[in-house]
């Protein structure tokens, strides 16, 4: 199971001074054992200001203690003690103790973290808490389809695998992750597409100011005429010309223009017509919309709304399964929902 569930927002809301420490996101994740495989499926909450985890049933499995919490991924999860992040496997046990200031999830087994020291570099380790590879990197990310984005003290960017070695040398000047193969890599003739071995396989005949993932085989380009999608020869199969281009999902993708998100399909034709105020891919024929000053899902099917229920911000579903806060800012609350709206877990701070 690969969750997106970004705690760190949460975290963002409810302590700033610690969001400014935490600069990595979760990538795909790989499956290990069954243990893993277990550990996976337990969830972050909050309960009187202390992160524990329930797991699908919405049961308490580890006792709230910590002062933040990560989702599981590989068998582990960041969890915050005091200033220090440290990662516990699925009793709640620490499986490397709290000392790093930055700590990201885990993937293909290896995580990023980051020393307590001013200068300290990003170094990756393994479940134990091992260094892998040799020196450490002023940024790293981290991985996706077994390559991990770095950035040297040259201020280039290149991708290291699993032990650490750097496979695709520090050439560039930006890179996105990869996703189904490929990763954007931004290079001296503009931007471009390489596979895992480094190899340019994809180049854009025209510039582009930016560039997404691909996703259901497309990827969101943006020029001067605005934000399109390309596919994987380069051909912008849908013309540049929207304000917003999010990724696609089970065939169509929300973009917007004027404020206002609604969806097309591959072709670039309007399926989906809405307009919502905010729109997020679908997943398990639901997605997250924010219409007005509240979140709701809708259907893939046919664009209506899946359920009743309405949330301060909503996330998408992962295996029947999605986070959502209610609440302000201030006093954000956060619980989980089944895909029938049906809480799992009632909102709690």
């Amino acid at each position: 199971m690969s969750k997106r569930f970004p705690t760190r927002l949460f975290l963002h809301r409810t302590a700033p001074i610690l969001a400014l420490l935490l600069l990595l996101v979760a990538g795909c994740d790989t499956m290990g054992s069954g243990d893993e495989t277990q550990s996976d499926n337990l969830f972050p909450v909050v309960v009187d200001g202390r992160w524990g985890y329930i797991n699908g049933e919405g049961r308490i499995t580890i006792t709230p203690r910590f002062d933040h919490a990560e989702d599981f991924s590989n068998g582990r999860a960041a969890v915050l003690v005091g200033q220090d992040w440290g990662y516990i496997d699925a009793s709640g046990a620490f499986a490397i103790a709290p000392q790093y200031r930055i700590a990201s999830d885990f993937a293909s087994n290896r995580a990023a973290v980051r020393g307590q020291g001013f200068g300290d570099p990003y170094v990756f380790i393994d479940r134990d808490g091992t260094p892998v590879g040799g020196a450490g990197f002023d940024v790293a990310r981290p991985f996706t389809e077994d390559r991990a984005a770095v950035r040297t003290e040259g201020g280039q960017w290149g991708f290291v695998d699993p032990s650490g070695t750097l496979v695709i040398p520090a050439q560039f000047s930006d890179v996105r992750s990869f996703s189904e193969g490929l990763a954007a890599v931004e290079t001296a003739g503009g931007w471009a597409f390489v596979d895992r071995s480094g190899t340019v396989v994809l180049r854009p005949t025209f510039a582009l100011d930016a560039v997404g993932d691909f996703s259901d085989g497309l990827a969101p380009f943006s020029t001067s005429s605005g934000w399109g999608y390309l596919d994987r020869s380069g051909n912008p199969v849908v013309a540049p010309q929207y304000e917003f281009a999010g990724a696609f999902g089970q065939g169509i993708a929300p973009v917007a223009n004027n404020d206002r998100y609604f969806y097309i399909d591959a072709r670039g034709s309007v399926v989906l017509p809405g307009p919502f105020r905010e729109a997020q891919a679908f997943e398990d024929n639901l997605a997250p919309v924010r219409i007005d000053h509240r979140w709701t899902y809708i259907r893939r099917d046919d664009g209506l709304v899946a359920f009743a229920r309405l949330f301060g911000q909503a996330e998408r579903f992962t295996e029947g399964m999605a986070r959502v806060f209610q609440g302000d800012d201030e006093d954000a609350r956060l619980g989980y929902i089944d895909a029938s709206g049906a809480y799992i877990w009632y909102p709690t701070h």
